[in-house]
């Protein structure tokens, strides 16, 4: 189905309209004034042709001079005698006087003459008898020019052009507001701080705003508050934790149970560790240049180190990414928790652990993609990944974490107006896809 915005859905409604009404208003004069011009001119010069024969004919004979005189001076009528040596210049008439011709004729009778120019005088021509004498009446071209003004369908051209762009500005100044909304709903979706949005202008639209301005300020402090909250918690979780490893390491006890309570101290650090990142990435970006391929290799790099412990290995190909611009703490976070959690859950029969990173830019968006060779996870279960704090059953005795690895990276995509998504690997495991768009194009 065809989806179109609401500013272009206005003038299409807009133009519909003003068309619809052209169109009848046209129809209707057409309807009241049915004869075209041609026509009306035809017989505008008729009537003058047979008054003027008719009072040459009733008139004396000393007055006719005088008479022919006041035609000349009042209407601009002149009269004079056909004569057999009269040079026609049939070249001379244009569209119009062709097109009144043949009515003139049909009104006139035969023999009518018609021209535009005769002995290199122009003027509009009409030849008419009296009493077997032939005779030329003369009308000033101007006469007859003036009644063919533009046409209607010319005129109806012209208003609709600029009813339409009337209405073009008219849908734009009614969808400017929510335009501007939406633009806010869109920066505050990626986690930006919108302007506040003017509270003028219509009633509903005034009061929308003005709700959008408050719930922006309850969200701001919301988040001041949380980001506060969970760095006074680490803080406070994290300074007995320290205390606690040193004690462990001094205690006298078994190296086992050592390592295992130092094994449960690191994983309250790293689920408290996931809490912050989680609550920080609502503030905004850094924007940087980074060099796609180099922070891949850095990061593969470092993990690469456990590959001895791990039985890690891990395949990247980079070569079709560009530079992009965003935050490079990001991108190390996001693909760095898909790293974490393909060891967790990713592990092969054998106990290995293979991972595929690979990364292209697409216009401009970055597009990284991750599969391992794990068990897999069924599709019904994929979206349930994406939930904070939301593991499958069979994870949860696994020494994971607090449930938000996938929460947190789906957050980072969406702050660049990103996604995440997830699915089953071709040959068993999990893939995963992220979309970064580039900050810089807006």
């Amino acid at each position: 189905m065809l989806r179109i915005s609401l500013f272009w859905r206005t003038f299409l409604m807009l133009a519909a309209l003003i068309t619809a009404s052209l169109a009848a208003t046209l129809g209707s004069l057409r309807l009241l004034d049915p004869a075209p011009p041609e026509q009306q001119l035809a017989w505008e010069i008729a009537t003058v042709l047979n008054l003027t024969r008719s009072a040459l004919v009733s008139a004396d004979a000393d007055r006719r001079m005088a008479l022919l005189d006041e035609l000349a001076v009042d209407e601009g009528v002149r009269v004079l005698p056909l004569e057999p040596g009269d040079r026609i210049d049939p070249s001379a008439a244009g569209p119009r006087l062709r097109a009144i011709e043949p009515r003139l004729r049909q009104l006139l009778g035969e023999p009518t003459q018609v021209a535009a120019r005769v002995n290199g005088h122009d003027a509009v021509w009409v030849s008419f008898g009296i009493d077997g004498d032939a005779y030329w009446l003369i009308l000033p071209t101007e006469r007859v020019e003036r009644r063919f003004g533009p046409s209607l369908q010319m005129l109806g051209a012209i208003a609709l052009s600029l009813s339409l762009i009337g209405a073009l500005a008219l849908s734009r100044l009614v969808n400017q507001p929510l335009a501007t909304l939406s633009d806010a709903f869109g920066a505050f979706s990626r986690g930006e701080s919108p302007p506040a949005l003017p509270v003028s202008g219509p009633l509903e639209l005034a009061e929308l705003n003005r709700s959008f301005n408050q719930m922006t300020r309850d969200l701001d402090a919301l988040e001041r508050d949380r980001t506060l909250a969970l760095a006074g918690i680490s803080h406070d979780i994290r300074s007995p934790l320290a205390r606690l490893r040193m004690e462990i390491e001094l205690a006298p006890i078994d190296e086992v149970q050592r390592q295992a309570l130092a094994g449960d101290i690191e994983r309250i650090d790293r689920i408290v560790g996931q809490f912050v990142h989680y609550a920080r990435i609502g503030q905004p970006a850094r924007v940087d240049s980074v060099d796609v391929g180099a922070a891949i290799a850095a990061l593969v790099s470092a993990y690469r180190t456990r590959a001895a412990a791990e039985t890690l290995t891990i395949e990247s190909d980079t070569v079709g990414a560009r530079p992009w611009r965003g935050d490079p703490i990001d991108l190390n976070r996001a693909l760095g928790n898909l790293i974490d959690n393909a060891l967790r859950y990713g592990r092969s029969p054998d106990g290995s652990v293979r991972i595929s990173v690979s990364a292209r830019t697409e216009g401009r968006k970055l597009i990284v993609e991750l599969a391992d060779a794990g068990p897999g996870v069924p599709a019904s279960q994929l979206e349930r990944l994406l939930r904070p704090f939301e593991r499958l059953d069979a994870e949860r005795n696994d020494e994971g974490g607090a449930g938000l690895g996938l929460a947190i990276v789906d957050r980072i995509a969406r702050r660049y107006g990103g996604s995440l998504s997830l699915d089953q690997a071709p040959g068993g495991g999990l893939h995963a896809r992220i979309e970064l768009p580039d900050l810089a194009s807006g």
